[in-house]
């Protein structure tokens, strides 16, 4: 199977926006990455998205670039920045395998692929964080209409242990369901979110897991416990090994 991409709207937009706030997502990751993260550096998002996690690190760092290839995303993190006020986040539309530049962090949310340290490396100077799925199985959708993701702990693992790099793994698990405002807007996001399927298909899944909330903003809440893998890995633990993986870049993952 291959894996379904996010298409950036106002409505795949208000999603991840609602479920960030609802659940507190972003702000618990962000209280992670800061552990490891000096304050005051310089930070590169690749694939960025709508950047929701970079305005919560803002305040916390110099300087961040988010860097996504959807036009579409990246209006709207410049909407967001002139909305907030922010001045230290700059919005680049960019493939990340053509860009150039250097910072003291990479940030990698599940973006690339198990070779994401050695694909982009040459753009760190000090460490790399990646940020990727404990399993490669969605979580929305009938069992058998689960999207299957690019790359998850297992490869991502598997692969820095045979380029021989030093890194600190944290395995966590964060809430980050869905809140939703009627059963259409529940539908929609369903079908967007997992393989297609029959009417009745959907229809008995939301049944199943469909939650009331008793919110009025967002009676409906799909949950969902993600599992992820944060990889630290550090220039200084990994310096010759850095100075050659630089100059090599790594494959692209297959779409």
């Amino acid at each position: 199977m291959n894996p379904v991409r996010i298409v950036w709207n106002e409505q795949s937009a208000r999603w991840f926006r609602s479920a960030s706030e609802y659940t507190g997502y972003n702000r618990k990751l962000a209280a992670l990455l800061r552990e490891e993260l000096p304050p005051g550096g310089t930070l590169c998002d690749l694939g960025c998205g709508t950047g929701l996690i970079d305005f919560e690190l803002a305040g916390y760092l110099k300087e961040i670039t988010c860097v996504d290839i959807s036009p579409q995303a990246i209006r709207m993190v410049e909407e967001e920045i002139r909305r907030q006020g922010v001045g230290n986040l700059t919005a680049l539309c960019a493939d990340a395998d053509t860009l150039e530049g250097k910072w003291d962090t990479v940030l990698a949310l599940f973006h690339g692929g198990a070779e994401v340290f050695s694909r982009y490396v040459r753009l760190a100077g000090e460490r790399m964080i990646l940020a990727v799925h404990g399993s490669l199985r969605g979580h929305f959708g009938p069992e058998n209409r689960r999207v299957v993701k690019c790359f998850d702990v297992q490869g991502v693992r598997k692969h820095l242990d045979e380029l021989g790099v030093r890194y600190h793994l944290l395995q966590v698990a964060l809430e980050h369901g869905q809140p939703l405002t009627d059963l259409q807007d529940s539908q929609a996001f369903v079908t967007a979110y997992a393989l297609p399927m029959e009417a009745s298909e959907l229809d008995a899944y939301l049944r199943e897991n469909l939650q009331t909330t008793g919110d009025a903003q967002y009676p409906y809440y799909l949950p969902k416990r993600r599992e992820i893998g944060l990889f630290f890995i550090h220039r200084e633990e990994n310096a010759a090994l850095w100075e050659r993986l630089a100059q090599t870049p790594g494959t692209p993952c297959a779409p």
